[in-house]
């Protein structure tokens, strides 16, 4: 009603309805007093910012729980592979929800555990069908629920269900590659997240040198190890694992940077514990479909 710039004052405001503390979900009656008051002492709505190493730590060990899993029953990558991207939804949701407008977390959670069971069971096709479901759900889920029927929610809340999905099916497929396959997905993206946090810390005093780079050159690193190391896994096929995880880490930035913030930023890292899984998320399909395509 009071367009996009009040909105997004609301992230640093304090709202209170009939005099007591309210939340976004609040219910609204017909003659309810709701007060909108702005920090006294000043405030900021969240922005892209740089996030210290510790926080980054729960990025990375999510990555690398992975590999608990990687000689068990692939069943048990469905387990930690669906228990990780839902970990992910509900941070960014949470990040969402103070910095802009927030997509509904139910449709993406529960699609992300469609994804990974159903490419668990079927395979491709199972992947397919699981978008396919996360889809219907996501455009389906404001006839239920009619606090959030707005199309700006729908968009995001089906976006982020769609990358769900693809990210549990993916860890799955990429498992059922093989463990070769997981164990070469963990390390090149793990150093494609390190290379790119590095360069976006230390990479001012190099010239050319930013996240997107750091996150290239460590993922081209992380392939051509693997390559070597893994004897199931071709060098072309790592150096060319490689530079999917470092297209879906730079995308996977960028996208979240903008449901996070509500801006594109493609070199810093935005707000939220596992703002650095965002690349990972992103990674994990094209990474499984370099695999399918090239072995």
């Amino acid at each position: 009603r009071f367009g996009p710039n009040f909105t997004a004052g609301l992230g640093a405001a304090g709202v209170w309805v009939n005099g007591e503390t309210a939340s976004a979900d609040t219910p609204i009656a017909h003659n309810d007093e709701v007060a909108v008051i702005p920090p006294v002492s000043g405030g900021t709505v969240a922005s892209p910012t740089r996030v210290t190493m510790p926080q980054n730590i729960l990025s990375v060990a999510l990555v690398v729980s992975l590999l608990a899993v990687a000689w068990a029953d692939p069943a048990w990558l469905v387990v930690v592979g669906v228990g990780a991207i839902l970990a992910w939804v509900w941070d960014l949701s949470d990040t969402a929800a103070r910095t802009r407008d927030a997509f509904v977390v139910y449709p993406p959670l529960l699609a992300a555990t469609a994804g990974g069971a159903f490419a668990y069971a079927w395979g491709i096709e199972g992947f397919a069908g699981a978008i396919a479901l996360s889809t219907v759900i996501a455009v389906s889920w404001p006839i239920f629920d009619r606090n959030h029927r707005e199309f700006r929610t729908t968009a995001a809340t089906t976006l982020v269900s769609i990358v769900a999905t693809s990210a549990t099916a993916g860890l799955v497929l990429v498992r059922l590659e093989g463990t070769y396959a997981l164990v070469a997905y963990v390390l090149i993206t793990a150093f494609a997240l390190v290379g790119g946090w590095i360069a976006a810390v230390y990479g001012a005093s190099i010239q050319s040198i930013d996240a997107n780079v750091g996150s290239l050159l460590g993922a081209l690193l992380g392939g051509l190890i693997g390559g070597l190391v893994l004897t199931e896994l071709e060098v072309s096929a790592g150096l060319l694992g490689g530079v999917a995880v470092a297209a879906g880490v730079i995308a996977g930035r960028a996208l979240g940077s903008m449901l996070r913030t509500g801006e594109v930023s493609h070199t810093e890292q935005s707000p939220g514990a596992l703002s650095l899984f965002d690349g990972a998320v992103v990674a994990a399909p094209l990474f499984w479909i370099v695999l399918w395509v090239f072995g």
